[in-house]
């Protein structure tokens, strides 16, 4: 076998990021968040007062809190050499494993070259750890040193390959960026989501390998990688989270497109329903419930979606500062990451300007909607007023009806118990059909009169 399939300690990483408490999450969600994220790490051998000891932790003041305490790190059973390192910041949870193989009893052996294909083996031990899925996504880590005479491109190739991380794994493809860190080779390769993809198929991994120093080496740099392994938690949680905002996007952006397409067919559907011979006014009515009901949706998905875009924005900021921060760390070494800013440059030239404008172009249906319930309850109200004034209209005439057919059947009474009235008067029967006669007669010239009077006030 070439020397490109050996390594010195080889240590595969796992960086996993969980939502804590998302925006409108009820409390039983957020509990059910953090038993997810334990589960990790104690699988379900986490019993309830460990559990409301962990919960109190996490209310500690602090943008970084070690969730284990001064403990740090749950170490892996034996003969595990590994640890799970879990965090909390904002309201992400964090979590590394970190899995060197299994402790040897000589401890010269552990520092002897290994097969690299020796990586699968350690990143299905640590997948196998986790009884749930990343909820915002993950980054790997695989380093280790070279045996000397080695090239260290080969080498690294040879890794991606041995990882078996990434279905169809394609190096020239998978390949974004390269650079020197820590005098070592460092190799970042991301396959990112597809828009219609989802966060799980978002695989980022980074590949440093060392110059080979002899023995004494390995636990100067093993000590150098691990005071940066909190940097790293950080670094790569902003950089999931911006990836994890954009793919929330998408999916908002399809449900809005959904709801687009509702808003367009009521749209359409007006002009017939506004020209028809006869309004229906309880279909008007339902229409308008149901315009409500989705501008409702619509705004809250447009609202989300500007969530998505400043979710974007922060994390690349702090994504931007902590590679500054790390630059820090390394002291005279402040430029040695420069080359990972390229993600910065992806995010902004297609992340955050694809989702400005989405919302620019989305935002229009919510006008669009505002404008046809606008229109749906001004013809709610002209048809209520028709059938307001048709009542009115209706009222009076029978009024004037009822009142002139009283008022003649009142002189008619009258007129009996007088001493000047006729010797042979009506009968009952006639004075009915007189009374009828002339309040329908009345009625009939009020209607007439209460419509002229209508029409002028319609040609004012």
């Amino acid at each position: 076998m070439t020397n490109e399939n050996w390594l010195i300690y080889p240590t595969v990483d796992l960086f996993v990021y969980d939502l804590a408490d998302g925006i409108g999450q009820t409390e039983d969600k957020i509990s059910q968040n953090r038993q997810q994220f334990w589960q990790k790490i104690y699988g379900d051998k986490l019993s309830q007062p460990q559990q409301a000891q962990l919960e109190q932790t996490e209310t500690e003041i602090g943008d970084y809190i070690d969730l284990l305490g001064n403990k740090k790190v749950k170490a892996f059973e034996s003969p595990l050499d590994g640890y799970a390192y879990p965090v909390k910041f904002g309201d992400t949870y964090a979590v590394q494993f970190d899995l060197s193989g299994k402790i040897e009893p000589d401890s010269d052996q552990k520092f002897e070259p290994k097969e690299i294909d020796c990586l699968e083996w350690l990143k299905s031990t640590i997948i196998s750890r986790l009884s749930q899925p990343a909820t915002i996504g993950q980054s790997w880590l695989v380093w280790g040193e070279l045996t000397g005479g080695q090239d260290a491109l080969e080498t690294a190739k040879n890794c991606y390959k041995k990882l078996k991380l990434v279905p169809n794994a394609k190096w020239d493809r998978d390949l974004k960026t390269s650079g020197q860190f820590l005098g070592a080779n460092l190799y970042e390769l991301w396959l990112p989501p597809g828009d219609r993809g989802n966060i799980s198929q978002n695989y980022h991994v980074l590949i440093c390998l060392f110059p080979n120093s002899g023995e004494a080496s390995i636990p100067t740099t093993r000590d150098k990688i691990t005071k940066l392994y909190p940097q790293f938690l950080r670094l790569f949680g902003y950089r999931n989270k911006v990836i994890w905002a954009y793919q929330q996007s998408r999916q908002l952006k399809s449900d809005l497109k959904d709801a687009s397409r509702k808003i367009q067919e009521i749209v359409i559907q007006l002009p017939e329903q506004v020209n028809a011979a006869k309004v229906d006014l309880k279909q008007l009515q339902e229409n308008l419930v149901n315009c409500l009901t989705i501008f409702s949706i619509y705004a809250n998905y447009i609202s989300r979606l500007e969530e998505q875009e400043n979710t974007i924005k922060t994390n690349l900021k702090n994504y931007d500062k902590r590679l500054k921060t790390i630059a820090k760390t390394m002291r005279n070494q402040e430029n040695e990451l420069d080359f990972m800013t390229d993600f910065s440059k992806f995010a902004e030239d297609k992340y955050i300007t694809q989702v400005k404008a989405d919302n620019r172009s989305l935002s229009a249906g919510l006008r669009l909607l505002e404008n046809a319930i606008e229109t749906v309850e001004g013809i709610i109200e002209i048809e209520r007023a028709k059938s307001d004034r048709t009542l009115n209209f209706t009222i009076g005439t029978v009024g004037v009806g009822i009142g002139t057919s009283g008022v003649a059947a009142s002189i008619y009474a009258s007129q009996i118990n007088s001493p000047a009235s006729p010797q042979n008067p009506m009968s009952t029967h006639q004075v009915l059909g007189l009374s009828l006669f002339l309040g329908i007669f009345f009625g009939l010239v009020s209607a007439g009169l209460l419509k002229l009077l209508d029409r002028k006030r319609g040609s004012k």
